[in-house]
């Protein structure tokens, strides 16, 4: 709908939507030439910047799912993560002979034929879109598998409520292995923002990251609220503030709650697809976990899988 507007920024880079369009038809048609399917898990792991999102964007397109590791992950965690998919194979910038499994490499599938995406098998909603390996309570990596519909159903649902436009520039910073990317890069191509990727040393710097998100007008921030304490100095590009991932204190929406600005902080398991609740903050009244998204439904039930009474404790069913 608008090949010619930034969809990504990063450093000295910038690809428009037509650019990213091209550049991951790219490599999808690659990938399906060498038998990538809906239904298959191609692992992802590469650095953070323009040539990892690209990646991320050729494998979806293939209708296959991404098993995405964070750009530190040692080698033998992703071997044990490839095998427990019983994965296609990885995307990557260099061959590992110690997976024992096919290496897609991405500067040569950046180089190939840019032909239309040929012999595409499209995905269903009941087919897997990405998975997340936990670290698992019993130290064995877990892997989280979330499908095509359940995704785009978030997507939409959790937009619905934070309402991030096309003139917004989104800041990214979560790794790709953390579902709350999903936020950050997904949303923004679903209303055509731009993304500002940050920089590895800036994405965890509370001093220059403030300053970086000003300089470069960023107006959404997904965070966990830990980094946010931390920010030395206001941030007036701001419009949307969305906290997840943990536990918010009062005192930090007290402190970044002026006009012009919505705070929200949202809920969830990754198994119920990145967050499944969301409230909207204000420093007069007290945080919490906030109301269903739209078109999800959450019951506090007791051992009788029965709604306890207003007030009780039971366990939340979503």
């Amino acid at each position: 709908r608008i090949p010619e507007k930034p969809a990504l920024l990063f450093a000295d880079r910038q690809l428009t939507y037509g650019e990213l369009n091209t550049a991951a038809d790219r490599v999808a048609s690659r990938l399906i030439a060498d038998g990538v399917r809906p239904g298959q898990i191609v692992g992802l792991w590469l650095p953070r910047g323009i040539d990892l999102l690209v990646m991320q964007l050729g494998i979806a397109k293939t209708g296959a799912a991404w098993l995405p590791f964070d750009a530190d992950t040692p080698v033998d965690r992703i071997k044990v993560c490839l095998d427990d998919a019983e994965s296609a194979g990885l995307v990557t910038v260099a061959q590992i002979d110690e997976l024992g499994r096919r290496c897609w490499l991405s500067d040569e599938l950046k180089a190939a034929h840019p032909g239309p995406l040929s012999h595409r098998h499209d995905a269903r909603p009941a087919d897997p879109a990405y998975v997340i390996y936990t670290s698992g309570s019993t130290g064995k990596p877990k892997g989280i598998l979330i499908n095509q519909g359940a995704i785009c159903h978030f997507l939409r649902s959790e937009n619905a409520v934070l309402g991030i436009r096309e003139d917004d520039r989104v800041y990214q910073g979560f790794s790709v292995a953390f579902d709350m990317s999903f936020e950050e890069i997904w949303i923004s191509y679903l209303v055509g923002a731009t993304l500002w990727v940050a920089p590895k040393q800036i994405v965890g710097d509370p001093d220059a990251l403030p300053q970086a998100l000003q300089a470069h007008h960023v107006t959404v921030l997904h965070a966990v609220p830990t980094l946010l304490a931390l920010f030395g100095t206001e941030v007036p590009s701001l419009r949307i503030i969305n906290l997840g991932g943990e536990m918010c204190p009062d005192a930090l929406v007290a402190r970044f709650d002026r006009p012009g600005v919505e705070i929200f902080n949202t809920y969830g398991p990754t198994e119920a697809t990145v967050s499944a609740s969301l409230a909207q903050l204000t420093r007069d009244k007290p945080v919490t976990i906030g109301r269903p998204l739209p078109n999800y439904g959450m019951l506090v039930l007791d051992e009788q899988q029965q709604p306890v009474p207003q007030g009780q404790t039971g366990e939340l069913c979503i």
